[in-house]
Formats: structure tokens, sequence, C-alpha cells
């Protein structure tokens, strides 16, 4: 069954890799996988998954001028394609559907039912499971309910059981209102013999969306980071980044704007890219200083490929108060926002 599944980071980069071969193009092209998995499939066929991602992408491609980000995300119906082209700020974007499969697990939902329970669990990973399952369902339409609601559906985690023993619980409850969290491998086998009857909706857990569900659950509000970059790759990425470490980002396209927008509103940090045409980030940072602004003691944070350290500290100087090298990496920035999520 797997085979007749679009393999969906392979055909998307099969078609950048075509058009790049045949167009000899020179445009920096950034994909940005937000699935967290390099195995995921859709339950369309490669033809039709190969034919709209060559008309929603190729014609910008071919337009781009500089360059080209593109990043890749689950939806409830599927995956979300969304791009950006040279320093246009504007973002185009597609849903493809079909039933997403990925290694990990997922969790399965009857859509005929329309409440969900609301019920607490005991530890932080349940917790993180009910939070995405709640979420999930009510993007889709479902409704919440208190756990002693008669119509609301139970969440039964089914991670344990076999396809065999999945296939039994179905046929023996198949009429109870609940939500199982099942492995993919059970589910497969299930779907590929027939053996569910009902609608299910598949959604994936990956290990940043638990850290996310714990962020917030486990705090009032998220993180809010203001990002300036002019390089529109670079502050996509590092924008996807915050968002997945659980973080609120506000972009900022260079350091005049970023001057602007920190004058207004206050925020937790302050990423600056230091060679921002017409405004640096370090002269950003101490402007914000110079003014009495909502962000005089927001850290600000230079983000950098300097390395010479007389003229890193002439960052410190002028009120940059972190420095971090570019390219920024996940696990860098996630261990460098530690202090402050923790606070």
């Amino acid at each position: 069954m797997m085979s007749n599944n679009s393999h969906v980071l392979e055909i998307i980069q099969g078609v950048i890799a075509r058009f790049c071969k045949a167009d000899n193009t020179n445009v920096a092209i950034t994909l940005i996988n937000k699935l967290q998995c390099n195995y995921i499939c859709l339950q369309v066929s490669p033809e039709q998954m190969i034919i709209q991602c060559e008309a929603f992408i190729l014609p910008s491609l071919k337009a781009a001028k500089s360059h080209f980000v593109l990043t890749v995300e689950a939806n409830l119906q599927g995956i979300n394609l969304n791009y950006w082209v040279d320093s246009n700020p504007e973002m185009h974007t597609i849903d493809i559907h079909g039933l997403l499969a990925t290694r990990e697990p997922i969790s399965s939902v009857d859509t005929n039912n329309e409440l969900i329970s609301a019920a607490n669990s005991k530890d932080d990973l349940e917790q993180s499971i009910h939070y995405l399952v709640n979420l999930s369902a009510q993007n889709y339409g479902l409704k919440l309910a208190d756990s002693n609601h008669t119509n609301a559906l139970k969440i039964e985690d089914a991670r344990h059981l076999s396809a065999e023993q999945l296939a039994i619980d179905f046929l023996n409850n198949g009429a109870s209102q609940s939500i199982k969290i099942c492995a993919f491998d059970a589910l497969s086998e299930l779907q590929s013999h027939h053996a569910i009857s009902q609608p299910v909706l598949a959604w994936p857990f990956f290990d940043t969306d638990l850290v996310n569900a714990v962020n917030n659950l486990n705090t009032h509000s998220k993180l809010s980071v203001l990002v300036a970059d002019d390089s529109l790759p670079s502050q996509v990425a590092t924008k996807v980044m915050l968002e997945m470490l659980g973080c609120a980002v506000t972009c900022a396209e260079n350091g005049s704007s970023a001057l602007l927008i920190a004058q207004q509103e206050p925020f937790d940090l302050l990423l600056l890219d230091e060679r921002m045409p017409g405004m640096f980030g370090s002269d950003v940072a101490q402007q914000l200083i110079k003014q009495n602004t909502p962000n005089d003691n927001t850290p600000k944070v230079i983000l950098t490929g300097i390395t010479e350290e007389q003229q890193i500290a002439q960052l410190f100087e002028k009120g940059v108060t972190h420095y971090l090298q570019k390219p920024v990496t996940k696990a860098v920035l996630e261990e460098f926002i530690k202090p402050w999520q923790a606070a």
C-alpha cells in the first residue's frame, strides 16, 4: 500500500531538481522541512502530487531573481506548501489533501462524532498528547466537552496494541466515541486489509510538537521574539525554528523596520542580524537604549559571522547583550532560549 503513496519530500525535491537541471538557474533555493520527519507520505498518487507541485512552484521559481524559500508542513487534511520569492514578503500557499502517513505515532479520530473529551492527564507526555488531539479536533470542527459529558469522545492510548489487537478493539467498540492514538505500522496494516470501516483522521506527533504542547501547557504565554534579517531565507529559517520551539515571532526585513517595531511593542528577546543595509543590528540595539523604548532592557542578540574579538567587543559596547554565530542551528537556538522560556 505504501508504494502507491506519494513520498512528499522526494517529490518536491525532484520537481525542484529537474527545474534546476533544465534551466541552469543561479537562484538560491531554500527548502524548510517542518514535517520533522524524512519518511512521510500522502495517500495520493505520485503523479497527482507532481502535477500539483509543478503548477504551484514552477511559475514563481522561473520568475525568481535571487532566492526562493519553500516550507513544507503538515495540516489536518495532508500537507501545506508555502513559498516566498526574492524580497517580496507576500507568502503563497497551497494545501494538498490526502491521509498523512509517517513512522511516528498518529491519532485516529472518528469524524462522525462532534465532541471530544477535555479530560486532564497525569504526566507531561499524556497531557501533551491530549493537548495536540484537542487542538487538532478543534481545527477540524469538533467541539470540546467536559469529560463526564455523555456524548464526549474519550482519548485512548493504543500505541501498545498490535494490528490484530486493534482490529479486535475496533470490532468490539466500533460504536464507542473515542480517539485512539495508534502506532503507524498497526494502523497501516489495518487500512491495507480494510479493517477500519469508520472515517479516520490521521495526525503525526513529532518531538517538536510535544515540546510545543508542554510549553503551552506549562506557561501562560509564549516567548515573544523579534527577528530582523535582510536575507529572506535566513529570516524565514530562523522564524520557523523559533516557532517550532514554541515562540511567538515577529519579523523585520531590515534595521529601520526592526527599530520602528521595537519602539512600539515590547518583546522578550530581540534577534538582530548585524550586517543589514542602512542600519546594522548593533545600531538598532544602541538606538533602543538611547530612546527609552519598551525594549530598553530586553536582551539584544546579534546574529553574525563576525569572529574577530575586537569587533565583537565593539558590538557589546553599543548595547548588544548576547552574540550568536551564523548560521544558527535549531539545537543552538533551543539551548540559548531555555533560560527565558523557564523564566
